[in-house]
């Protein structure tokens, strides 16, 4: 399991656009949900510095308060003319998606119900 010294030392060692980290006080936070996130979503996969690094830093992005807007299903706000539109936000960094391919989330295909007669209750 990565731990936060070597994910701040891979981030500052390859990352240019490191604002949301280096300026976060949750550093630690973001790697221990980034981890439990990533091996919720990848049981299979090993989880290393740099897959923990792009996750973290996506999660810190995602304190951004306009983002918490898009959590609570705000699809737009306006004032007087100027209007912003949220596009839904993914869970996964678009980093990791890249490495690992989709999350397992997205591959669980459900079983068709079927229905052989009897009655419900």
């Amino acid at each position: 399991m990565p731990t936060l010294e070597n994910v701040d030392l891979w981030i500052l060692r390859n990352i240019l656009d490191r604002k949301a980290w280096v300026g976060s006080e949750e550093k630690e936070i973001a790697v221990t949900q980034a981890s439990r996130n990533l091996v919720r979503w990848y049981p299979d996969a090993e989880l290393t510095d740099e897959t923990v690094a792009y996750q973290s830093i996506w999660e810190l992005q995602g304190m951004d308060p306009a983002l918490k807007f898009q959590k609570q299903g705000v699809k737009s706000v306006s004032e007087g003319s100027d209007r912003i539109d949220y596009a839904s936000r993914d869970k996964v960094s678009p980093d990791v998606r890249e490495i690992l391919g989709p999350p397992a989330f997205e591959l669980i295909e459900e079983a068709p119900v079927i229905l052989e007669g009897g009655r419900l209750i």
